[in-house]
């Protein structure tokens, strides 16, 4: 199980914006798409019958070596979260030893309050940081970009737990999110394209990948419902 030395770690998040991503990010010429179930067991985590499962998606060159890889997961609830994302650390340091590799980590939201200083008229803003280590890659992918505001809520426990081990394992990583707002005039439908859009040019421009806006307008984005603890909003 091959993984690139560029790797995105998406969450099919209840907005539907990672699976959405996930769908229209394309190889461009030169490059194919392979994909693989993946299941990791968590049993040396007292998680008997537990899996870390999900989806690796590589894009490989003529050669067949992989140039980006995608881990596309679940929306994993706790105690499972930390422990599948730690295993999926893991398998990414396993495989890819001769280089160390860079993560990329998608968050989209849209909400009112979210992010006050975009322009008038302006549906969606691109932001960027980065955790861990820097490289050269990292400091191309944030530059030109807004740093989150200091009001960002991950929702997502998946990506919560990862960015704290990349922290203290000084990975070299990016949150690459967009947040917007819904306007007069515009549809719901409408303001999800174009957050979803604002993440996918920037990454396809930096990864050598192609967004396509038709995959996103021809398979629609599929929410779900939200249930969740009321008591975890103290600790928000």
């Amino acid at each position: 199980m091959r993984v690139a030395p560029k790797v995105l770690v998406i969450v099919r998040d209840a907005a539907g914006y990672g699976a959405a991503l996930a769908d229209a990010l394309r190889p461009t010429p030169g490059l194919t798409r392979e994909s693989a179930t993946l299941e990791l067991p968590l049993a040396k985590y007292g998680l008997d019958g537990e899996k870390a499962s999900g989806e690796l998606v590589n894009f490989s060159d003529s050669s067949g070596t992989p140039q980006v890889s995608f881990f596309i997961l679940p929306d994993y609830k706790p105690p499972v979260a930390a422990c599948a994302m730690n295993e999926i650390l893991a398998l990414i340091s396993s495989e890819t030893p001769s280089t160390q590799p860079v993560l990329i980590v998608p968050s989209i939201t849209r909400s009112s309050n979210y992010y006050h200083g975009a322009k008038t008229g302006q549906l969606a803003t691109l932001h960027c940081t980065e955790i861990g280590a820097t490289t050269e890659f990292t400091e191309m992918l944030v530059d030109g970009t807004t740093k989150p505001p200091q009001s960002l809520q991950i929702r997502s426990e998946p990506i919560l737990c990862l960015l704290e081990m990349v922290r203290v394992l000084n990975i070299p990583t990016v949150l690459v999110g967009a947040s917007g707002e819904q306007h007069q005039g515009k549809s719901s439908t409408d303001s999800d394209l174009e957050v979803l859009q604002c993440v996918g040019d920037h990454l396809a421009r930096h990864i050598n990948l192609e967004f396509s806006k038709e995959t996103v307008l021809e398979k629609g984005i599929e929410k779900s419902p939200v249930f969740q603890e009321p008591w975890r909003e103290l600790y928000r």
